[in-house]
């Protein structure tokens, strides 16, 4: 398998990987001091597509800028594919390339990190087997111990979080598929006697809009300390999300936050009858966000190259046996309790 992007997901996904006796190669245009690893720069299509050729599975852990191209040199090569997603417009290109990857004879899944990822899978049997017409989806990662004024750490790519925080989110409300403005819907939330908030954020629901079939209310909300929302907030208002101004708060936030803090990862899935929660954090090697982000990506590919899913392009809650992929997390210490 190969692996595009070294960054602390893709080091995680390939750890998971050797340590199942998987043959995984890492590159990225950084060097790296990795097993496997080679420089490449993913801007470059004649080199992408003569490393992709002959391998089994390719995994993106890039910004999810990259990923549409790499699906259609996935089909070029006949290679199967997978991403971490998290924009709902990218992911739907992907997916409409599902004859041309079935044609080629290979897979392609968008969307295997935490969430959008394992919380469409969860969503998706909560909803499939236990009924009702109502799914909620509250997901986040979290420092242990946060430092102000935004209590929060780094804990994946800050152009990712961005995105999140500036398009808007994708609800279903009284069984029609709309809009809302990203970091509003501000609630508060508790989970294990915590209490936190939550606000709209995009990406999160992802493909669920349109195969929870009959579904009356499903949304996504982003969990984090109080007070988090109400200063982001302030900063898009002020523009500091908008054209150069972006790139500027991205490079400010890359350098102000803390990258290397304990953190964990704190999620919450219900309907009307049944909730399933995850408490999952640093294991002392990796942090909370990259196990459950980067192991879960790791299964995915393990079960594509296994030949377990079929062919063509799919979102990851219509591909993915949900027992098998519960039974793999345990392995890791990754455990959701249903209740």
């Amino acid at each position: 398998m190969l692996i595009i992007g070294a960054g602390k997901i893709g080091v995680a996904i390939q750890h998971d990987l050797l340590r199942n006796d998987i043959d995984a190669r890492i590159c990225d245009v950084v060097e790296k001091d990795l097993p496997n690893f080679f420089r490449l720069d993913a801007r470059d299509t004649s080199l992408l597509i003569r490393e992709m050729k002959g391998e089994d599975v390719v995994i993106s852990a890039l910004p999810y800028d990259f990923n549409y191209k790499l699906a259609k040199l996935a089909i070029k090569t006949k290679t199967n594919f997978i991403d971490l997603g998290g924009n709902s417009g990218i992911v739907e290109k992907e997916l409409a390339l599902h004859n041309e990857a079935k044609k080629a004879g290979i897979t392609i899944i968008p969307d295997c990190g935490l969430a959008p990822g394992m919380s469409n899978i969860v969503a998706y049997h909560l909803w499939e087997e236990h009924g009702g017409r109502k799914i909620h989806i509250r997901v986040g990662g979290l420092p242990l111990h946060p430092e102000p004024p935004l209590n929060y750490a780094l804990v994946f790519s800050v152009h990712g979080l961005i995105n999140e925080y500036v398009e808007d989110a994708i609800i279903v409300e009284n069984g029609a598929i709309r809009t809302v403005e990203s970091l509003t819907g501000l609630e508060e939330i508790e989970i294990n006697g915590k209490r936190y908030e939550a606000f709209y954020t995009h990406g999160g629901t992802s493909t669920l809009p349109k195969t929870l079939h009959g579904v009356k209310e499903l949304d996504y909300k982003t969990i984090r300390y109080k007070g988090h929302c109400e200063k982001i907030l302030l900063l898009k208002q002020l523009g500091f999300f908008e054209n150069e101004a972006r790139q500027f708060t991205e490079k400010i936030l890359e350098k102000a936050l803390p990258k290397d803090a304990e953190d964990f990862v704190v999620a919450k899935i219900y309907s009307e009858s049944m909730e399933a929660i995850l408490y999952d954090r640093h294991d002392g090697v990796f942090t909370a966000m990259q196990r459950t982000t980067a192991f879960p990506t790791a299964i995915i590919a393990n079960m594509i190259g296994n030949g377990a899913i079929e062919k063509g392009a799919y979102p990851p809650e219509l591909a993915i046996d949900f027992e098998k992929f519960m039974e793999e997390l345990r392995k890791r210490s990754i455990e959701w309790k249903l209740k």
